[in-house]
């Protein structure tokens, strides 16, 4: 089991939480994700991201997508 110091803990590694665990450490926040699964894992949502998701997100992928 991780020991430690966590502000928030999201549990599912998902897209939602792993967008939700995000965005708490861009804020400061020290997140503890978790997730019943092990990783990797095939998941079917998990294999591509739309532009307009990229886009709000703001990943740093070296081009822009349109």
């Amino acid at each position: 089991m991780l020991m430690g110091n966590y502000d928030v803990i999201v549990v599912g590694a998902g897209p939602a939480g792993s967008t939700a665990a995000r965005g708490c450490a861009e804020r400061g926040f020290r997140p503890l994700l978790i997730d019943k699964a092990l990783f990797p894992r095939y998941k079917p949502c998990g294999g591509a991201l739309s532009i307009r998701t990229i886009n709000l997100l703001g990943l740093n992928l070296g081009f822009r997508l349109a």
